[in-house]
């Protein structure tokens, strides 16, 4: 994420450095700590509005048809304008319609990525979903990727245009339920919209954060970022105020109204919250602080990883199986006459041979840069609404296996298999 953040001392460094160099006349035993806090503001700066722009091409994309698992299926590359005028530049990936019959319905995941990632992000699950007969949604958020837009938001506006691509597809006649699926800020967009949605069918939620505040305040602390000296706690708040003017003027939100822990004790879709052990961006603590306050099902996975590493096959199968479960593809069987569905949505463009679903050797996007290749094992720690676990009584301790990786305790919250 502070990969490409450093250019913006030159472009707003004057007034501050000097700032900087006066306090270090009159202090000089603060002035690393000065030093420290101009770097960090620069920094912060980046990483709430203006984080780097992903950049690709719409041929990375893959086929506009293609087959996975034995699905045939098509992706549609649209445009979508939101309620704030913003262009989201969008891919759905859905089955194909059969064009001598009816028109069937599918469950639908939308996908959302990190702040400085885009829709390519998406790309590794479309064969993993296309092949258990649901359909995937994604797109660029606003200030990422094709999208138009200045500033990303971590979540405060996203929430909006998310609502905004959700109304789109309950519009259409082959939409069936809706889940969403979120990493870092697509995390904790998909989770302050969650909240006021309650038809929603399931949630995904990778790598989210608590709190603003609470995560700015432990990366300045951090010794695993480009700053020379941890920033000291009575520098961080005056640091905070500097940015929350700068980002309520230019981008129309308040920084201490992103805190997603007040929207999840609103929340009652079923979740899974999912988070690196090795995570030195957005430490663990903040799923557990979300968990903790989820009113709904939930299950908790810790994976083997970093903030940026990828997600394992066998974590994102489990991922999938629970999306399977809640959206219920195999019940949405209810048929849509021919004329009342958009064929362009409803039949593949193309009648010749559709190609295989590309296997992607390396993730384009930033926020799954830097890939863990090792086999990855993860923890069930606590769940409910869930077919992995046998039926017992509440509390019981279970040894379970997922095709020879060993699950470590995992302990029931309520009885398996509940509504």
């Amino acid at each position: 994420h502070f990969s490409a953040l450093s250019h913006l001392m030159s472009c707003l460094g004057t007034t501050s450095s000097s700032r900087c160099i006066a306090k270090q006349d009159e202090h000089s035993s603060n002035g690393d700590d000065d030093l420290n806090a101009i770097q960090y503001e620069f920094k912060l700066w980046n990483l709430i509005i203006r984080p780097p722009r992903a950049t690709y091409d719409e041929s990375d994309l893959g086929p506009t048809e293609f087959v996975a698992g034995g699905v045939r299926a098509t992706r549609r590359d649209l445009k979508l304008r939101t309620q704030r005028g913003v262009l989201l530049s969008c891919s759905f990936f859905s089955p194909s319609q059969d064009k001598k019959a009816e028109i069937k319905r599918f469950p639908v995941v939308v996908y959302l990525h990190g702040n400085s990632s885009s829709r390519l992000e998406a790309c590794n699950l479309v064969g993993a979903l296309i092949s258990q007969r649901m359909a995937l949604f994604c797109f660029d958020a606003a200030g990422c990727g094709q999208s138009e837009g200045e500033y990303v938001s971590l979540g405060w506006h996203e929430r909006d245009d998310l609502a905004a691509v959700i109304n789109f597809l309950r519009q259409l006649p082959t939409c069936g339920q809706i889940g969403l699926w979120g990493r870092s800020m697509g995390a904790a967009t998909a989770l302050m919209h969650s909240g006021r949605d309650s038809d929603l069918g399931a949630l995904c939620l990778d790598s989210s954060f608590a709190s603003l505040r609470q995560l700015v305040e432990e990366l300045a602390q951090s010794k695993d970022f480009p700053w020379p000296l941890p920033v000291p706690s009575w520098l961080v708040g005056a640091v905070l105020a500097i940015i929350r003017v700068r980002v309520k003027a230019l981008a129309d939100f308040d920084i201490e109204d992103l805190v997603p822990l007040h929207h999840a004790r609103r929340s009652s879709a079923p979740a899974i919250f999912l988070h690196g052990t090795r995570d030195s961006f957005i430490q663990l603590r903040h799923s557990q602080q979300l968990y903790d306050a989820y009113s709904g099902s939930k299950e908790f996975i810790m994976v083997e990883g970093d903030h940026n590493s990828a997600r394992g096959g066998q974590v994102v199968g489990h991922i999938i199986n629970f999306f399977k479960r809640c959206l219920r593809p195999e019940l949405h069987t209810l048929m849509v006459p021919t004329l009342l569905s958009d064929p362009q949505f409803a039949v593949p463009s193309l009648d010749g041979v559709p190609f295989r679903v590309p296997v992607r050797a390396q993730h384009t996007s930033t926020d799954l840069a830097n890939k863990d290749r090792r086999k990855t094992s993860f923890v069930v720690k606590a769940c409910r609404q869930t077919e992995i676990l046998p039926r017992c009584s509440s509390g019981a301790r279970n040894q379970l296996t997922f095709h020879n990786t060993v699950v470590r305790e995992a302990r029931l919250c309520g009885t398996a298999g509940g509504a």
